[in-house]
Formats: C-alpha cells, sequence, structure tokens
C-alpha cells in the first residue's frame, strides 16, 4: 500500500505514451490576411506654408512682382512646389509583408463514444514546424522579419516536498517512541519544479521563412501567429515626371501654367508578366498528442496518451498583382489602339509621360488641352522637352478628334 501511495505523483507527464503512426487529417493550417504595404518613401511636395518665415517672405515677394492680379496672386499661393530633398531617385521595389498564419485541430464530437476515435476535448497540438516557400519564377525575395531571437516560455509544474526524521536516546541508539530520554532530528526540503520549453524560434532565407512553435502541459497550438517580413523584387528603371505648376495661364479658364518638368528616376518590381494572384507553398509537419484514456479529469498525469504525426503542403495566396504594381498614370488613348503621350529630353532619347499619381496627370491634361485649342500652333513643348504623340511632334493638327483619357500605365 505505501508503495501504490508513493507511486502516486502529479509531478508526471503522462500515465503511459505511444507512437501510433501518421494521420494527415488531424490539424488544418492556413494563411489569411496576408497585406503588402510600400517600404519606401515617397515623393514628397512643399506649399509655402512648409517653408520658414524668411523663405515665404521671399517667395511672396517674388509672386507679388510675377502676379499683379489679385486672383493670379491668391492662387499661385496654394501652388505645391518641390522639395529639393525629393528630387533624385526612388526605389519600390521593397515591400512590407504582415502575415497571419492560423492553426486549428479538426474536432469530431460525433466519435467520442467509439473506442477508436482519434479524437477526444484533451487532445492538444504539442509541435508544429512550418515553412513558406516563394516560387523560384518569382523574381523577388525575402531580405528580414520580425523574429530574429527565440523566446522560450517557463511553466510551474508543481513544488516537491520531502521531510525525514530520526529519534536517537542518550548512547547514540536508535530507540521507539515509547522510549524515554530521546532527542529529535528532523530535516525538511522543498523544491519548485519548472519546466521551459521552446515557445516561438524560426529562420529566414531569400527563397522562404520557417516557424517552430513547442506546446507544454495545457498550451495547445491551435491559434494564429503573426509574421512582419520585408520583400525585395527585382527592379526595372522608370522616369517619372513631376510637373511644375506656377500661376495661371488665363484667367478666365483659371487652368495653371506649366513652368518646367523635373523627372525621378524609379525602380519598380519587374513583374509586368507575373499572373494576378502571386502564390506561395505552405508546408506543416505536426505532432500530435490524443488522450486515449482518463482525458475526463484536467490533470494529465493519468492519461494514457497517443502521438500522432502528420504534414500538410497546400498553395496559398500572397497577393495580387495590383498590390505590388505602382500606381503610375499617362495621358493618350486606348482605341482603337492604345497610345500614350512621350517625352524626348535628348537625341534619341524618348521616356513615357507618366506621373505618380493622378492629380498630376489630370492637372496637366487640362493644360494640354488648353494649350491645343489653336490648330495653329507649333509642336507643343515645355522649355526644352519635346512632347511626343506616336512618333510625331504633339501638335493640334494631330490630335484632332482623340479622345483623351489618363490611363493607369500598369
Amino acid at each position: 500500500m505505501l508503495i501504490i501511495i508513493a507511486g502516486c505523483t502529479s509531478v508526471k507527464r503522462y500515465k503511459s505514451a505511444t507512437w501510433v503512426g501518421e494521420d494527415n487529417s488531424l490539424v488544418d493550417m492556413d494563411l489569411f490576411g496576408a497585406r503588402l504595404s510600400p517600404q519606401g518613401s515617397e515623393v514628397m511636395e512643399k506649399s509655402l506654408w512648409d517653408l520658414s518665415a524668411g523663405a515665404q517672405t521671399q517667395l511672396i515677394q517674388i509672386l507679388d512682382e510675377r502676379y499683379p492680379d489679385n486672383v493670379q496672386f491668391m492662387s499661385s499661393l496654394s501652388n505645391p512646389y518641390m522639395s529639393e530633398n525629393s528630387i533624385g531617385s526612388l526605389d519600390l521595389t521593397k515591400k512590407d509583408l504582415k502575415m497571419v498564419f492560423t492553426i486549428q485541430k479538426r474536432r469530431d464530437y460525433t466519435t467520442l463514444a467509439q473506442s477508436s476515435s482519434r479524437f477526444s476535448p484533451a487532445d492538444r497540438i504539442e509541435y508544429v514546424d512550418f515553412s513558406l516557400l516563394l516560387p523560384s519564377e518569382y523574381n523577388l525575395s525575402f531580405t528580414r522579419w520580425n523574429r530574429y531571437s527565440t523566446e522560450y516560455g517557463e511553466i510551474e509544474v508543481a513544488d516537491v516536498s520531502f521531510s525525514a526524521s530520526l529519534d536517537l536516546n542518550a548512547d547514540g541508539q536508535i530507540r521507539g517512541a515509547d522510549a524515554g530520554g530521546k532527542t529529535g532530528i528532523s530535516r525538511n526540503e522543498k523544491q519548485e519544479v519548472r519546466s521551459r520549453y521552446l515557445k516561438f524560434n524560426g529562420s529566414i532565407n531569400q527563397k522562404s521563412i520557417s516557424m517552430v512553435e513547442e506546446g507544454n502541459r495545457e498550451i495547445d497550438l491551435t491559434g494564429n501567429i503573426v509574421a512582419d517580413v520585408s520583400l525585395e523584387f527585382e527592379g526595372f528603371p522608370e522616369r517619372l515626371v513631376i510637373p511644375v505648376f506656377t500661376g495661371k495661364s488665363g484667367e478666365e479658364t483659371g487652368i495653371p501654367e506649366v513652368a518646367m518638368l523635373r523627372f525621378v528616376d524609379v525602380l519598380v518590381p519587374r513583374m509586368k508578366e507575373a499572373p494576378d494572384t502571386l502564390f506561395a507553398m505552405l508546408k506543416l509537419e505536426y505532432v500530435y498528442r490524443h488522450v486515449q484514456s482518463g482525458w475526463k479529469t484536467f490533470a494529465e498525469w493519468d492519461d494514457r496518451v497517443e502521438y500522432y504525426t502528420g504534414s500538410i503542403e497546400k498553395k496559398v495566396p500572397l497577393f495580387v498583382k495590383k498590390d505590388f504594381l505602382p500606381s503610375f498614370y499617362c495621358i493618350g488613348r486606348d482605341y482603337p489602339d492604345r497610345q500614350a503621350v512621350k517625352f524626348m529630353k535628348g537625341v534619341g532619347e524618348e521616356y513615357l509621360l507618366q506621373f505618380k499619381d493622378y492629380e498630376d496627370a489630370n492637372r496637366f491634361l487640362e493644360w494640354l488641352e488648353m494649350e491645343l485649342t489653336d490648330s495653329s500652333a507649333a509642336p507643343l513643348s515645355v522649355g526644352n522637352i519635346k512632347l511626343l504623340f506616336g512618333e510625331d511632334p504633339l501638335t493640334p493638327k494631330l490630335l484632332e478628334g482623340v479622345n483623351w483619357k489618363i490611363m493607369p500605365v500598369f
């Protein structure tokens, strides 16, 4: 009886444990909520109100001399001006991707009464090792993420106490409890039993990320895992046009005048031929802890445990094409064929006239339509920048009957 009582302790992990085999139907995993966002800085503009007090005074004096009319002067005060620090080059190939992975058990309460059932309310997912792999044909790779340190968890299992006592007589002999002249010696010892486990670990390379989680007492790995990673696409150079609007070309029209064109070299993702939806391969390996008997109590030490291993491999969507292609706009037509306005900066240097946003394209189109109202006008240019439509200089006669549109570049 004493041996049986001494063997009853709740510090045990289980009553018995066996590995049964492989079952890929016990756990499911998916990726949802993936969100792509830009990492680089945008082209910034500054207005009069962003300048220092001294710069504001000088700019107001210049505008007052150039636009003596009150209407033109007041309108020029709110015109945006480019900051010198924002002129240069931009890199739009770097993106941040926030992903939410979900892991869940496949519960089947209808099989509880069956002796061969592989489900009980006390079951838990004890270990998961999953990875996300990018296809080799995609011109993008992982660069960094927010999981560089291993996370550990700790649980308090129990407090273990030990006590021992000894009765001695004056001669140093052990005597019974009914003897006189005895001296008692006792010793008490108390220890806290704790368990440390791997809460989260992972690794990253150019084409894949891997993550590992480990469960423990009363810790089921069912739930969500958030991962913030950075991606980099293979780059392709583009050139953006930044129109500088100053004043108005006429009181009747109220249309801003294009004083000059500035340019920004932009590196954009080189994936024009990419599919509309980009996918990745999600792989999961897990260990499932099934309680074959003893699950009616909350304590685990009296459970007869069966372990199953399993794996899942599926293709999951990451993001769509429009999420990573830049939102540039051009001016032209799309019927009977697509054709856009270009510009010539030097001998043999022809580029698409494309703008960083819809607003710039729309304001430039208003100015362009006003300039082309005179059918006898010469080919249109801004400073020494010549505008082209097709292979010919842009003239009012060339564009008779053209239905102008603002179109997305990509």
